[in-house]
């Protein structure tokens, strides 16, 4: 009897080390993760797929490394994976709602809505996991908005769900709704919010929502006033996404300004300015450092300030990896 015991309890501490082990390069692969040193991810998990691949983080992991390869594939691929074999993970389902709604975006029209779909069904996982998770719950919404009908889309769902958002959360769910409101080219709805919402009176977000709006309608000039406004806040700078907002607007100003030949020094203190604020790790969703270069030069060139163009054009041209930017410089009259 002694014996048996000691070959129990023998066995049970060779599983605790072999399951230590096996956690160990997931860990690691988690601190990679956080440093954004994605290639090394997929180095250290590719050749240990046979002893971890049963393992919801292993893909988990490996696809949050391709997806910041932009591999948006073999993402899509992995994240499916990690969201099968852990379905009641809410981090897992979002990811694999990014995943699928970015390889939407990069096949044939006849795929896409199989794509878009799984994205929508996945990020509703997500947020009927953690229903007061906003990240999750945005994400949901803004599909609605911007996908089409055929493709799932539904604004009257993404309204409920602002609605929902507002019971929690007051400013967020009316922010939410003037996203539904845009979408809808409903502007007497638009106003009607902003106007009865102190919280959102005091928010960049409806200057900058004008700004581009103003912006698509071609008229630069109410554009530039919506995005200097939205610029005059006072704002909490640990509210990143009224900093974000913010930033967003000193871009689009100058963005305005070249696009409409107007104001043009205005719009050149407006990138120079986002240029020293940027924080690319930290707002990834923003124009980066290239493209404030690139609209900054731009700029220049308008005022004929041939020489502050060049040095901004040509280490970006030898150094821009967006295909985009190039295309817009090879254009230029240098």
């Amino acid at each position: 009897m002694v014996t048996t015991n000691k070959l129990l309890i023998a066995a049970a501490l060779c599983w605790v080390g072999v399951s230590q082990a096996a956690q160990a390069p997931l860990e690691q692969a988690r601190q990679l993760l956080e440093q954004q040193d994605y290639q090394q991810v997929q180095q250290l998990l590719q050749p240990l797929q046979r002893s971890l691949g049963k393992q919801a983080e292993f893909w988990y992991l490996q696809g949050r490394a391709a997806h910041g390869l932009q591999d948006t594939a073999a993402a899509e691929k992995h994240l499916k994976k990690a969201a099968e074999l852990q379905s009641d993970q809410a981090d897992y389902q979002f990811w694999y709602g990014q995943s699928s709604c970015n390889q939407a975006q990069n096949v044939t029209m006849l795929r896409a809505r199989g794509f878009a779909i799984r994205c929508r069904d996945a990020f509703a996982a997500a947020a009927a996991l953690e229903p007061e998770n906003l990240t999750y719950q945005r994400a949901l919404a803004q599909f609605h908005i911007q996908a089409p009908s055929i493709a799932g889309g539904d604004k009257k769902e993404a309204l409920s769900i602002a609605q929902r958002v507002r019971q929690w959360d007051a400013l967020q769910g009316d922010l939410l709704e003037l996203e539904v409101h845009v979408a809808n080219q409903d502007q007497a709805a638009f106003e009607a919010l902003v106007g009865g919402s102190e919280l959102l009176q005091a928010r960049p977000e409806p200057f900058v929502l004008r700004g581009m709006y103003q912006q698509r309608q071609g008229s630069h000039e109410q554009a530039i006033s919506e995005f200097e406004q939205a610029t005059q806040l006072s704002i909490d700078p640990d509210d990143k996404t009224a900093v974000a907002q913010v930033l967003t607007a000193w871009y689009q100003l100058g963005r305005s300004a070249l696009v409409g030949k107007t104001q043009l020094e205005k719009g050149i203190a407006a990138l120079q300015h986002y240029r020293t604020q940027l924080d690319t790790a930290q707002f990834t969703a923003l124009p980066d450092m290239d493209w404030a270069d690139l609209r900054l030069a731009q700029l220049y060139l308008l005022q004929d300030e041939t020489e502050l163009a060049l040095a901004l054009l040509e280490p970006l041209k030898a150094s821009s990896q967006e295909q985009r930017i190039l295309d817009e410089i090879s254009k230029l009259s240098l």
